[in-house]
């Protein structure tokens, strides 16, 4: 294919606009590739820590204990279902006496079975100091950061109070680490049965917590509840929906915005590629003269774009995904203080490099074909004119 060859030679001859070009296409195509994925996973991050100690559905329709045990039972046959949790949910304050002084905060009170919880939000699994105990009715698990926050140590007592005024006394069991700032900071959690005599629920609970093995078939488990068995419920994203439409937002708005790079770099390409134009009109009607037809003359120069766009969408590839290991392996200085993370999570899957090299080849295309049109539509005797 001497198109090719030719195509080649003109790129060879002119080293630094190529140089130019590679690099304008490669910094565009990395810069989009490294954005999206640390993008994506600090919103996956994000949720996975929200969802940390929170379940992926929420049963409201819910009375007494016989109601939401034959409830549970027929829900823990379904095969996306991971784990069943009742609870009480509220608010009230902590009272600790402790190396500090005195504290007392509001906190967001978590009434637990406790033994469940291992298995529906593997809470066994958070568990940085102390230890879980299915039997002990006044064991407290409190947030690492409120943890130090009260300066305590495991078996200290600290009293809870009720939005009820029921006050009574706890012993801290263990700390828990979500990953979750507002959980680790304002959350605890008792034993469902305590939680039920501070809140005078006798036998009952707020809410039945749902887990799902995917937390994005939420949707569709939601709706089955509904028609099997009638039960008002909502999911991790109706209750998140704020947060979602906003990460949602975050993400398209900066896609946009480095999305103008590579525009930039076609641009880039499209000046190059008339600069190479107006260099090679003698060549071209040499060429022209010599028997070449205007489609061999288009073909020449819609490859000499195609090579330089190639080579640095290629390059660009393997750097975003080098940058990415990096950051994705190698801690940066100062995030753990300012994001509550020791490491940038990256999360970025093939079909979305794919689109973004999609994306960049057919900019880079666009920005070719122009100028390869322009030169092979020229006549012999115009590109001779001046010689």
């Amino acid at each position: 294919m001497f198109e090719f060859f030719i195509a080649k030679k003109h790129i060879l001859e002119k080293k630094k606009q190529s140089i130019i070009g590679i690099i304008g296409i490669m910094i565009g195509i990395t810069v989009l590739i490294v954005s999206i994925g640390i993008s994506n996973g600090l919103d996956k991050n994000m949720i996975d820590s929200i969802l940390s100690l929170s379940s992926h559905v929420s049963v409201y329709d819910v009375n007494d204990k016989k109601e939401y045990e034959k409830l549970e039972k027929e829900i823990r046959k379904i095969p996306e279902v991971k784990g069943v949790l009742p609870k009480i949910s509220t608010q009230g304050l902590i009272k600790y006496k402790g190396i500090y002084g005195d504290y007392i905060s509001g906190v967001k009170i978590e009434g637990f079975d406790i033994k469940k919880a291992q298995e529906a939000i593997e809470l066994d699994k958070k568990i940085v100091a102390g230890k879980m105990d299915y039997q002990k009715k006044n064991g407290i698990y409190i947030g690492n950061e409120l943890y130090k926050q009260l300066g305590a140590k495991i078996g200290n007592k600290i009293t809870v109070v009720s939005a009820e005024n029921q006050e009574l006394p706890f012993e801290i069991a263990g700390v828990f680490e979500s990953g979750y700032y507002e959980y680790d900071i304002n959350m605890v959690i008792i034993p469902l049965e305590t939680a039920q005599y501070m809140m005078y629920m006798e036998d009952r609970i707020t809410n039945l917590e749902i887990t799902l093995y995917n937390p994005y078939e939420a949707e569709k488990i939601s709706n089955e509840l509904f028609e099997k068995f009638g039960v008002f419920n909502r999911t991790w994203g109706s209750q998140n929906k704020n947060l979602l439409s906003a990460l949602a937002l975050e993400k398209t708005v900066m896609i946009i915005v480095f999305s103008l790079i590579v525009v930039i770099a076609g641009f880039v390409v499209w000046v190059i590629m008339n600069m190479l134009v107006r260099e090679k009109i003698k060549d071209i009607g040499i060429m022209r003269a010599m028997g070449f037809t205007k489609k061999n003359i288009m073909k020449i120069f819609l490859i000499e774009g195609m090579l330089l766009g190639v080579i640095g969408i290629f390059i660009g590839v393997i750097l975003s995904l080098g940058i990415l290991w990096y950051i994705k392996n190698y801690s940066i200085a100062g995030i753990t203080s300012i994001y509550y993370l020791s490491k940038v999570p990256i999360e970025i899957s093939a079909k979305e490099i794919f689109i973004i090299v999609f994306i960049n080849f057919i900019v880079i295309f666009l920005s070719s074909i122009f100028p390869a049109y322009r030169a092979g539509k020229m006549e012999t005797m115009e590109a001779l004119r001046y010689e």
